[in-house]
C-alpha cells in the first residue's frame, strides 16, 4: 500500500510539473499578445482617434466621384474559398464598398463569362473575373476564354475587346515588357503575409490574433505590415517604358479559419485552412459543446483570421469616375484616376492629386498625361494632415510636414509624378495613400 501511495504520489507530481510547465508555456506565449492587448492597441486606437478628430472636408476639386472598392476577392467559385453573398455583401456594406473585382480561379481550361457572382448587390457592383497564372482578367462581357493559349494571345484577347488585365502577385515573375496588360498590383495583403512566413512569425501572428481577434482585429492584421519597396521600385521602372495603372489587392478569402457546419444528414463538417474539409464526423461531444445555431453561411462554429470585412477594409482602391458602372469603373481605372489606400488607419474619401494651369484651374489629375507648358502646378488634398512625399520617376524629390493641402510649383519637368500621404502615428509616418502619377512630357 505505500508503495502504491508512493508512486501515485511521483504520479501527481509529475503531472503538476507537466501542468507548470505547460501553463508557464502559455504564459510566455500570450505575454507579447497580452502587451498588445492592454497598452500597444488601445495606443493606436487613441492615436487614431486622434487624427480622425483632426477631419476637414476638403474642397473638391476633381469633377469625377470618387468610387471605393476591391480588386482582387475570392468566393465559392475558387478552390480554397466557401465564401458565399450573404457574407460578402454585408462585409463590403460596412466597409463602405462601392464595387468588388472578383478574381476566382479557374474551373476548367475553357473559362465561361459571366459565372459565379456578377451584377449589383445592394448597390454594390460585383464583376466576375479569374486569377491565374499570374493574371486576373475580367473581360466585362459574355465570352468563354481559353486558358490553354498562350499568355500574351489571352492578354490581347481581353483587352482588345474591352476587358481588364492585371498583373497579380507582382512580387513574382511576370513578363514585364508585355505591351498588352493595363496594370498591376503594388500591394497585395497575401504577398505581405508571405513575409511573415519567411521571416518565422507566423505561429506569433496566429496566436495574437486569435487572443486580440474580437476588439483589435484590425491591428493584428497590420501586424503583417510592410512597404512593399521592392514592387514600388519596380513600378516605377516600368513606368518609365510603358503606362502601368498601380492597384491594391485585398485578395479576400474568408479562408484562414477554423469553422464547423451540420451537413444534410446531421454530420459535421469541420473545415480548416484554405477551406478544406479536416473531417466528417458525428455529432459527438465537442461539437455539441462548441456548435451553436448557425449563421447565415451555415456556419455553427467560426474561428476566422481573415474575415471578409477585415480583409476588405485593410486597403482599398479609389476610382474618379463620373458614374458607378462596372464599364466606368474599369474605364477609369485604366485611365489610371485612382490611388490606393490602407483603410483601415483612417478613410480616404476626400483625398485628390491634380495639377492646375497658370489660371488655378485643375487640368489633369492622376493617371493623365499633360505637357509642360500646361501644367504650372501639382497639388494634392487630404481630409487629414498628413506628411506628403512627391515621387518623380521612383526619386522623392518633395518631403513636407503633416498639413492638409500641397502645393508644387518648382519647375515641372518632363516625368512620372505620384504622391505618397504619410499619417502620423505617435511621431511615426505611417503609409496611407499612393495615387497614380501624372505623366508629363
Amino acid at each position: 500500500m505505500k508503495l502504491i501511495r508512493k508512486w501515485l504520489l511521483k504520479l501527481f507530481q509529475l503531472i503538476g510539473i507537466i501542468l507548470v510547465i505547460l501553463l508557464v508555456g502559455v504564459f510566455i506565449f500570450s505575454v507579447p499578445s497580452l502587451w498588445k492587448k492592454i497598452y500597444t492597441y488601445p495606443k493606436l486606437d487613441k492615436a487614431r482617434s486622434e487624427i480622425l478628430n483632426k477631419y476637414k472636408k476638403p474642397n473638391q476639386f476633381i469633377r469625377q466621384t470618387d468610387y471605393k472598392g476591391v480588386l482582387h476577392s475570392h468566393s465559392y467559385w475558387s478552390h480554397d474559398s466557401r465564401g458565399i453573398l450573404e457574407e460578402i455583401v454585408p462585409a463590403a456594406k460596412k466597409a463602405e464598398l462601392d464595387f468588388i473585382f472578383l478574381s476566382d480561379h479557374a474551373r476548367y481550361q475553357l473559362d465561361s463569362f459571366p459565372r459565379g457572382y456578377h451584377g449589383i448587390y445592394d448597390n454594390i457592383i460585383i464583376e466576375s473575373g479569374t486569377e491565374k497564372s499570374g493574371l486576373m482578367v475580367n473581360p466585362m462581357q459574355s465570352v468563354i476564354l481559353n486558358w490553354d493559349q498562350p499568355k500574351d494571345s489571352l492578354i490581347k484577347q481581353v483587352t482588345q475587346s474591352g476587358g481588364l488585365v492585371l498583373y497579380v502577385h507582382t512580387e513574382e515573375k511576370h513578363e514585364w515588357d508585355n505591351p498588352d496588360y493595363q496594370a498591376m498590383e503594388i500591394y497585395n495583403i497575401h504577398t505581405d503575409f508571405i513575409d511573415e512566413e519567411k521571416e518565422g512569425n507566423l505561429r506569433s501572428f496566429v496566436i495574437n490574433s486569435i487572443f486580440n481577434g474580437n476588439k483589435y482585429r484590425h491591428w493584428a492584421m497590420r501586424e503583417i505590415f510592410d512597404e512593399q519597396k521592392v514592387i514600388l521600385a519596380r513600378w516605377d521602372s516600368i513606368n518609365q517604358f510603358k503606362k502601368v495603372i498601380g492597384m491594391a489587392a485585398s485578395d479576400a478569402h474568408n479562408n484562414q479559419s477554423l469553422r464547423a457546419r451540420y451537413t444534410k444528414d446531421g454530420m459535421v463538417e469541420w473545415v480548416g485552412p484554405n477551406a478544406k474539409t479536416i473531417s466528417i464526423v458525428d455529432a459527438g461531444w465537442k461539437e455539441k459543446l462548441l456548435l451553436s445555431e448557425p449563421d447565415v453561411a451555415g456556419w455553427a462554429f467560426k474561428l476566422e483570421l481573415d474575415t471578409y470585412f477585415h480583409s476588405f477594409n485593410f486597403v482599398n482602391t479609389h476610382v474618379f469616375s463620373d458614374s458607378l458602372s462596372n464599364i466606368n469603373i474599369k474605364d477609369n481605372l485604366v485611365a489610371g484616376h485612382a490611388f490606393i489606400a490602407f483603410e483601415s488607419l483612417a478613410n480616404a474619401k476626400g483625398f485628390q492629386y491634380f495639377s492646375t494651369n497658370t489660371k488655378q484651374d485643375v487640368n489633369a489629375i492622376m493617371g493623365d498625361s499633360i505637357s509642360t507648358g500646361a501644367v504650372n502646378k501639382l497639388k494634392a488634398v487630404s481630409p487629414f494632415p498628413v506628411q506628403f512625399k512627391l515621387i518623380k520617376n521612383g526619386e522623392v524629390i518633395d518631403i513636407t510636414d503633416n498639413i492638409y493641402s500641397y502645393e508644387y510649383n518648382k519647375e515641372i519637368t518632363p516625368g512620372n509624378y505620384r504622391l505618397e500621404a504619410y499619417l502620423d502615428f505617435n511621431g511615426k509616418q505611417i503609409p496611407w495613400i499612393y495615387t497614380n502619377p501624372i505623366y508629363v512630357y
